[in-house]
C-alpha cells in the first residue's frame, strides 16, 4: 500500500511538470525517477527553477531507494541547471558527483555523458586545460561506443577548446566534423550554428574564401526550411562580414542589408542597430556617404533607446570617420568627442566617478594653497623654490639614470636573444643534417638501385618499399622540428597533450591497454625548444621500443611535475631485454642517452623478465 501511494505522487509530479502523459501504475518506481531527472534536465535552460526543484526531488527519492543511478542522474541534471542559473562552482560538485557514481556502475555511455556536461561548464570558467582533459576522454569513449550524438558534441566542444588555445589547424578540423555529424543527425539548427562558428573562425586567419564557402553551404541547407528567418539573417551577416573582408563591398552590402531587413521583420532591435551600424560602414567604403549617415545615425538611435553604449561607441567612431573623410570637420569633431566619452564609459564607468571626485579636491585643494602663497613672506618662497631646484635636480639625474639602465637592459635582452637564436639555429642545422640527410642518401641509394635492377620487379618492389619508409621518417623528423620551433607550442602543458596524443595514436590501434596520468599544469609555464624536442623524442623513442620489441598488453605512462623538476614513467609488463645487449644492438637507447645529457637529464632503465621495463626521465626544468 506505501509503494501504491509513492508511485502515485511521482506519477502526479511528471504530469504536472509535463512530463510523460501516460504513465501506468505498474511501472517502477525507479524508472520514474529517471524520468524525472531527464526531464529536469530537458527543463534546464527554458525554466531553471522548476528543473531544480523536479531534479532535487529525483534525487531524494533515488537516496530513500539507494538506486545508485537515479542518483547519478539527477546529481547531473541539477549540475546542469546550476550552471544554467550560473553557480558553476556548485555545478561541478554534482556533476563529479555523478561522474564517480556513473564509474561505479561502469556505464560508458553515461561517464562520456557527464564529461561532455563537465567540459562546458569548466570552458564556461575559462579552465581550458581541465575542460581539455574531459573532452578528450569523452572523445574516446564515444568512438568506442560508436555513438554519433555524443560524438558529434564533443568534437563541437573540441572545436571551442583548441580555438581557445590557438590551436587553429586542430579546431577547424573538430568543427568541420561536428558539422558533418549534426547534419548526419539532420540537425540542421545546430549544424549552422557550428558552420557559423566555423566561419568566424577562418575570418579570423584571414581565410574568407574558406568562410564563404562553409556559410554558402548553411544557405543551401536552411533556405528551404520553415521558421528559419534568424538563422538566415545570421548566415548573412556572417556572410557580409567575408565579403567585407576580401574587400568586395557591394556584395557585402547586399548580404548586410537582406539581414537588416530580416531582423527588422522579426522585430530584433538589437541585431537591427547593429546591422543599421556594418551597412552604414559598407556605404562608407563604397564612398556612398549619405547612404552612410542615415544608417549609423539608425544605428545610433536604436542603440541609445537600448542603452547598448558598445553599439552607440562604435556607431559614433563610425560617423567620425565618416565626417572626416567627407571634409565636416564639426561633426567630426563632435561624434569623435562623443565616442571617447563612450569608450570611458564603457571601459572605466567606476574610474569616471573617482577622477571627478579627485578632481574636485584638487581644485580645493589648489585654491587653499595659492591663498597660503599669497600671505607667505620671501623667506617661506625662497625655501620652497630652493627645494623645488633640489627636486628638479634629482628627477634629471634619476631620469638618466633611468635611460642609462633602460638601454644596458635592452642591450642584454638583445644579445640573449641572438645567443639563443645561434643556438636554435645550429640545432635545426645538426638536426637536418643528422636525421634528415642521412636519410636522404638512403632514398638516393635505394633509387639507384631500383634504376639499375629495373627488370627485377621483385628488387625494384623492395627498393621502392625503402624509400616510402625513409620518406615518412622524412615527414616525421620534418614534423617534430617545425613542432619543436613553433613558439605557439612553448608550454609544458603543449608539451603533455602532444605526448599523449601519440601515446594514444601509437597504443590504440595496436589493442594495448593504456593509461596517462599527469596533474594540472599551468599553460603560462613555458619551455625552450631543444629542451621541449628533447623530451618529446626521448618519450617516442621509449613507447616506440615498448611497441616493437616489449610485446606488452598493458602501458602506464604518468607525467609529474614537481619544485621545477619534470618526471615522466613509462611502464610496461612486456618481456623485458637484457640492458647491455640492447645497448650493443641500439634499439634507440643510445640516443635517449644522449638526448638527455644534452639536457641536463637523468634517465634510468629497470628492465626484468617477469615484470617488464620501466624507463624513467627526470629533467630540470628552468
Amino acid at each position: 500500500m506505501e509503494k501504491i501511494r509513492y508511485l502515485f505522487r511521482v506519477f502526479s509530479v511528471m504530469a504536472l511538470t509535463g512530463g510523460v502523459s501516460q504513465v501506468g501504475f505498474a511501472q517502477d518506481a525507479d524508472s520514474l525517477i529517471l524520468q524525472k531527472a531527464s526531464k529536469a534536465f530537458e527543463l534546464a535552460s527554458a525554466n531553471s527553477d522548476s528543473a531544480y526543484f523536479l531534479a532535487k526531488d529525483a534525487l531524494g527519492e533515488a537516496q530513500k531507494l539507494s538506486f545508485k543511478r537515479g542518483e547519478a542522474n539527477s546529481f547531473n541534471a541539477l549540475g546542469w541547471v546550476l550552471m544554467h542559473k550560473g553557480q558553476l562552482d556548485s555545478s561541478l560538485l554534482y556533476l563529479n558527483k555523478s561522474r564517480l557514481l556513473f564509474m561505479e556502475e561502469s556505464s560508458t555511455y553515461d561517464i562520456a555523458r557527464v564529461n561532455i556536461n563537465l567540459t562546458e561548464v569548466l570552458t564556461k570558467q575559462s579552465r581550458f586545460g581541465e575542460a581539455l582533459y574531459f573532452a578528450l576522454e569523452a572523445d574516446s569513449l564515444s568512438t568506442k561506443l560508436q555513438d554519433l550524438p555524443l560524438q558529434t558534441d564533443t568534437k563541437r566542444l573540441l572545436g571551442i577548446l583548441y580555438r581557445e588555445q590557438g590551436d587553429i589547424d586542430l579546431s577547424v578540423d573538430y568543427f568541420k566534423q561536428a558539422i558533418s555529424g549534426f547534419e548526419r543527425q539532420g540537425d540542421i539548427r545546430r549544424s549552422v550554428n557550428t558552420a557559423i562558428s566555423l566561419s568566424i573562425l577562418l575570418r579570423k586567419i584571414n581565410l574568407a574564401d574558406s568562410s564563404l564557402s562553409v556559410l554558402k553551404k548553411c544557405l543551401a541547407l536552411i533556405e528551404g526550411s520553415e521558421n528559419n528567418e534568424y538563422q538566415l539573417a545570421m548566415v548573412n551577416e556572417h556572410m557580409g562580414d567575408s565579403y567585407f573582408l576580401k574587400g568586395e563591398y557591394q556584395e557585402a552590402l547586399g548580404h548586410y542589408i537582406l539581414s537588416f531587413n530580416l531582423f527588422g521583420k522579426l522585430g530584433n532591435m538589437a541585431d537591427v542597430a547593429y546591422e543599421a551600424m556594418v551597412v552604414g560602414k559598407t556605404h562608407i567604403a563604397l564612398q556612398q556617404y549619405p547612404q552612410a549617415e542615415y544608417f549609423l545615425n539608425s544605428a545610433l538611435r536604436i542603440a541609445d533607446s537600448l542603452d547598448f553604449v558598445s553599439y552607440q561607441f562604435d556607431a559614433s567612431s563610425e560617423l567620425a570617420s565618416l565626417y572626416k573623410e567627407t571634409g565636416q570637420w564639426q561633426k567630426a569633431y563632435a561624434h569623435l568627442n562623443h565616442s571617447l566619452v563612450l569608450k570611458e564609459k564603457l571601459e572605466q564607468q567606476k574610474q569616471v566617478q573617482i577622477l571627478a571626485e579627485l578632481k574636485e579636491k584638487y581644485e580645493s585643494e589648489k585654491k587653499e594653497q595659492e591663498i597660503a602663497l599669497l600671505k607667505s613672506n620671501v623667506e617661506l618662497e625662497n625655501v620652497i623654490a630652493r627645494r623645488r631646484l633640489q627636486f628638479q635636480y634629482f628627477t634629471f639625474f634619476l631620469f638618466l639614470f633611468s635611460l642609462a639602465l633602460a638601454y644596458l637592459t635592452f642591450n642584454r635582452y638583445r644579445l640573449k636573444q641572438k645567443l639563443n637564436e645561434q643556438v636554435l639555429r645550429n640545432q635545426i642545422a645538426s638536426d637536418l643534417h643528422d636525421e634528415i640527410g642521412s636519410t636522404l642518401s638512403s632514398i638516393d641509394v635505394n633509387s639507384r638501385i631500383a634504376l639499375l635492377k629495373v627488370d627485377e620487379t621483385e628488387t625494384v618492389a623492395k627498393q621502392l618499399e625503402k624509400i616510402q619508409l625513409n620518406t615518412r621518417s622524412i615527414m616525421d623528423n620534418l614534423a617534430h622540428i617545425v613542432w619543436s620551433i613553433n613558439p605557439n607550442n612553448d608550454s609544458l602543458e603543449k608539451l603533455v597533450y602532444r605526448m599523449k596524443d601519440f601515446a594514444a595514436e601509437i597504443l590504440e590501434p595496436l589493442g594495448i591497454q593504456y593509461s596517462f596520468n599527469h596533474e594540472d599544469i599551468s599553460p603560462e609555464f613555458i619551455l625552450n625548444p631543444i629542451l621541449r624536442k628533447n623530451i618529446y623524442l626521448i618519450f617516442k623513442e621509449a613507447v616506440n621500443n615498448c611497441v616493437k620489441y616489449s610485446m606488452a598488453s598493458e602501458v602506464e605512462i604518468t607525467t609529474v611535475f614537481k619544485d621545477k623538476n619534470l618526471l615522466v614513467k613509462i611502464e610496461d609488463n612486456g618481456k623485458g631485454f637484457d640492458l647491455e645487449k640492447a645497448m650493443d644492438k641500439g634499439n634507440g637507447l643510445g640516443n635517449m642517452k644522449d638526448r638527455t645529457g644534452q639536457i641536463g637529464g637523468k634517465l634510468s632503465i629497470r628492465s626484468n623478465q617477469e615484470i617488464g621495463t620501466l624507463i624513467s626521465l627526470e629533467v630540470p626544468i628552468t
